[in-house]
C-alpha cells in the first residue's frame, strides 16, 4: 500500500492524519527538496546502474529471458576499456599480476578481477592505456603468456573473440603521408584504426610506417590500396600484416582455421599438434 494513503480495508487501520502544514513522506521524497536524501539510496549505490527489464520467454523448450539492445548497451556503459586477459597455460597467482601491471606505469587507474580460472578481467580507465595493453597482443608474466583480447556484449568465457588488433606495414609509403590522419584514412578498408608506433608518429623510420588496426578475422583482408593526389597519377600501397592470427569459425577460438581444428576434425588432432609445433607457433 502507497504512504499517505487514506483508503481501508478489512484487517487494515485508515491511516493517521497529518496535522496542517507537516508533508508526508511521499511529499518530501517526490520533492526537489529530496535529491540529496535520493541521491544516498541504495539504488543509487547498486553497481547495476540503469533499471532494466528482461522479457520471459522460452528457447528450444527451456527457459529464456531477453534483453533490448537498448538496455545492453546502457548497462554495459562503464566497461569502454574493458579487456580481458586469457592464460593457457596456468595463471600467475593475482599478486604477482598486480605487481606485474603495476610496474606498467599506466597513465590511469585500472582494476583486475577473476573471471575463471583462466580469464581475468581488465578494467582500464583511458584510450592510452587501453591501446598500450591491447596491442601488444601477448604479454609474458613470470615466463607465462597472457593473451589479451578485447571485451565487448557478445564476449563470453568460452568463445574467444574474432576482433583483434593487428600491426600493419606500408612500406615506401612517401613521407608526407606519414601523418596520422593520413595514415588512419589508408588503413580505414581493413577495419578501426588504433594509433601507430612512436618511429611513425617522429618520423625517424622513413621507410615504412606502421599502423595498429582493430581487425575481424572473420572478414577478408585486402593487402593493397590505391592511393591518389587529386587529379594526379595515383600508385598502390602494400599493406603488410604482422601476425595475423588464424580464427577457427567452429570452435570459435583464435590460432587455428577450421580446416585444421581439432574438435571439427579429431583424427586430425595430433597430426595438426605437431605440425603446429614443428612451425614454432603459439599454442592456443
Amino acid at each position: 500500500m502507497a504512504v499517505g494513503s487514506s483508503s481501508t480495508g478489512e484487517g487494515i487501520p485508515p491511516t493517521a492524519t497529518l496535522p496542517i502544514g507537516v508533508p508526508s513522506f511521499a511529499d518530501v521524497v517526490s520533492s526537489r527538496t529530496a535529491v540529496e536524501f535520493k541521491s544516498k539510496s541504495f539504488a543509487s549505490l547498486s553497481p547495476t546502474g540503469p533499471r532494466v527489464q528482461g522479457v520471459s520467454s522460452t528457447h528450444r523448450r527451456e527457459p529464456a529471458v531477453s534483453f533490448s539492445m537498448e538496455d545492453i548497451e546502457r548497462i554495459a556503459a562503464p566497461f569502454p576499456y574493458a579487456l580481458v586477459g586469457k592464460f593457457s597455460r596456468g595463471r600467475p597467482l593475482m599478486e604477482k599480476l598486480r605487481k606485474f601491471f603495476q610496474a606498467l606505469n599506466l597513465k590511469a587507474e585500472y582494476s583486475l578481477g577473476l573471471m575463471d580460472r583462466r580469464h581475468v578481467l581488465i578494467r582500464l580507465s583511458n584510450e592510452a592505456d587501453y591501446y598500450r595493453v591491447w596491442s601488444r597482443g601477448i604479454w609474458h608474466i613470470n615466463k607465462v603468456p597472457m593473451r589479451v583480447l578485447k571485451w565487448s556484449i557478445d564476449f563470453h568465457v568460452d568463445r574467444e573473440t574474432s576482433v583483434v588488433p593487428v600491426w600493419f606495414s606500408l612500406p615506401k609509403l612517401p613521407v608526407h603521408l606519414f601523418h596520422k590522419e593520413c595514415l588512419f584514412s589508408i588503413v580505414a578498408c581493413l577495419g578501426h584504426p588504433l594509433c601507430v608506433d612512436a618511429a611513425t608518429a617522429r618520423g625517424s623510420r622513413p621507410n615504412v610506417a606502421r599502423v595498429c588496426v582493430e581487425v575481424d578475422l572473420m572478414k577478408s583482408l585486402s593487402g593493397r590500396v590505391w592511393i591518389a593526389f587529386g587529379e594526379r597519377m595515383g600508385f598502390r600501397q602494400p599493406l603488410l600484416a604482422e601476425n595475423l592470427p588464424k580464427y577457427c569459425d567452429h570452435c570459435f577460438h583464435q590460432g587455428h582455421a577450421a580446416n585444421e581444428c581439432g574438435i571439427k576434425n579429431p583424427g586430425d588432432r595430433v597430426l595438426i599438434g605437431r605440425r603446429t609445433e614443428a612451425k614454432g607457433d603459439p599454442e592456443f
